[in-house]
């Protein structure tokens, strides 16, 4: 039996910011309380009443604000920011019938009343493999790192093989040892068995000297290093930073590369921004699976004015939650937080989103390809879920006249 909402106290309704403001991830916790704030700014008529609580980035510091949270009659609590923060969360909450939107993407915390809203890489790896089935892609290969993600990638990828026809075969986890992958590589990509090709049909071609097809094809063959394609016409690289760049580097060496396959990422691919990317030969032509990259431009842009500084990616979630949270309130004349479970969800600066019965976000997603001086969008994010599409109900109807303003004055 669901639990029954406290009443509403008088007054104004106060959501609890519960943020590291102190402790090693105290800069981040800054930069989601000045996002949060912002949104306030931007619906001045709401009557919304936001409380920080440092959480200390601990569970024990996130159960202690939370408990005070919950003495000042907080009706909605947005956050934490670690997983195993918002593990600690749920059993507090849940005798209270309080909810709490964390700003986590591990969906293994999920556990209503506590929802998550962060980017999920399971949702990516979704939207990304489905792009590359459309396109006509056929054998598409994994690389994951040995790592708590990686580890969530491959479990994503596991569920959907039934249904998108995926070879369990044709998957690889590596660790840091960047030997051992070379080594991997050169195995998983067929190499030495394709450069032995090309060996024996230059020995046959040579053998053919007054034939003169043959001296043709042999001047091309000697220009390769391998004959035949390797195992996969695609490869997901669910990775970023230095070891996504050294994987894109040795699938080229190996003749598996940008340019041979297909080359698939996720949201991690742009932890170093995506001029990192840019015009790259080992990442041009390859496929990302992202937020809509405008409006990620744009948020950054409309908090760098704010506050004259860039934000960390993760500071739109907090923009968004108190946006919602504000529109739910003056749709109804008071905050009933369920409201936030709407299936038609809400529109923001992260795109569309909506949250799930079992405490997960879903997002609309765009896919995007590596450029030579950028990305390039492939595929838009969609711009309402099908639920709402069916209806006739627009998804992010609930914002206000005052944000869309911003929105729009932000883009252009």
């Amino acid at each position: 039996m669901r639990p029954t909402p406290p009443p509403q106290p008088p007054g104004p309704p106060t959501v609890a910011l519960l943020l590291p403001l102190s402790g090693p991830a105290a800069e981040v916790g800054r930069d989601l309380l000045d996002a949060a704030t912002l949104a306030l700014f931007d619906a001045p008529e709401s009557e919304l009443v936001l409380r920080p609580l440092d959480t200390t980035g601990s569970p024990e510091g996130t159960v202690a604000a939370a408990r005070k949270a919950l003495q000042d009659d907080a009706r909605l609590l947005l956050g934490p920011l670690f997983a195993r923060s918002a593990r600690a969360l749920a059993p507090v909450l849940r005798p209270q019938g309080v909810l709490a939107l964390a700003f986590s993407n591990d969906a293994r915390v999920a556990a209503p009343p506590v929802y998550i809203l962060g980017f999920r890489p399971e949702e990516q790896v979704a939207r990304i493999l489905r792009h590359a089935r459309r396109e006509g892609l056929g054998r598409i290969a994994l690389l994951a790192p040995e790592d708590a993600y990686g580890r969530r990638v491959v479990e994503a990828w596991r569920r959907l093989a039934p249904t998108l026809a995926l070879d369990p075969a044709l998957v690889l986890t590596y660790g840091d040892d960047e030997t051992a992958l070379a080594d991997q590589l050169r195995l998983f990509t067929a190499y030495d068995e394709r450069r032995r090709a090309l060996t024996a049909r230059i020995e046959e071609l040579e053998a053919l000297a007054d034939d003169p097809a043959a001296q043709q094809e042999l001047a091309q063959l000697r220009a390769r290093d391998t004959l035949g394609p390797p195992p996969f016409e695609a490869v997901l690289i669910a990775d970023g930073g230095l070891r996504l760049r050294s994987v894109a580097a040795l699938l080229r060496y190996y003749d598996a590369g940008a340019g041979t396959v297909r080359l698939l990422g996720t949201m991690r691919w742009l932890e170093g921004g995506a001029a990192a990317l840019a015009g790259r030969p080992e990442f041009l032509g390859a496929r990302i699976a992202a937020q809509d990259q405008d409006l990620a431009r744009a948020f950054a842009r409309r908090f760098q004015t704010v506050y004259g500084r860039k934000p960390r990616p993760v500071a739109v979630l907090a923009y968004d939650a108190v946006a919602a949270t504000v529109a739910v309130a003056r749709r109804r004349g008071r905050l009933e937080p369920r409201d936030l479970l709407t299936p038609q969800g809400f529109r923001g600066f992260a795109g569309i989103l909506r949250l799930r019965p079992d405490g997960t976000a879903q997002h609309g997603l765009a896919v995007y390809v590596v450029g030579a001086e950028g990305l390039v969008l492939v595929e838009p994010a969609p711009q309402r879920f099908d639920l709402a599409a069916a209806s006739g109900a627009a998804v992010g109807s609930s914002a206000t006249p005052n944000q869309k303003r911003t929105m729009a004055s932000a883009m252009r």
